[in-house]
């Protein structure tokens, strides 16, 4: 495998995040040493609501063989993927106009 700079590796995440649509303010993306690292909370910017768990799998998938990278780690508060298992949502986003009439 061609040695691929760290830098490199995070401009290439961040423009694979872009095209899946995901939100990066809600993320951190670290790399270190060719391991993506990603914490946060995972959001897809598509209008289907919940989120298909296929993108989430298509995600890891995408930069588990993006160049460069040796392997890649989403943890993420609002998605769980138990070992061996498919990714679930772990809590569904309240609107702010959900929140405020419970709040009422």
């Amino acid at each position: 495998m061609k040695h691929v700079p760290d830098n490199e590796i995070r401009a290439e995440v961040r423009s694979l995040l872009v095209r899946q649509r995901v939100d990066q303010w809600r993320l951190q993306v670290r790399v270190t040493n060719g391991m993506v690292r990603i914490t946060g909370e995972l959001i897809f910017l598509r209008g289907s609501d919940p989120t298909p768990p296929y993108l989430v799998e298509a995600l890891e998938r995408s930069l588990n063989t993006s160049a460069g990278v040796k392997h890649a780690t989403l943890e993420v508060s609002n998605w769980k993927k138990p070992s061996g298992g498919e990714w679930k949502l772990v809590e569904e986003r309240v609107t702010a106009l959900a929140a405020v009439a419970v709040a009422v």
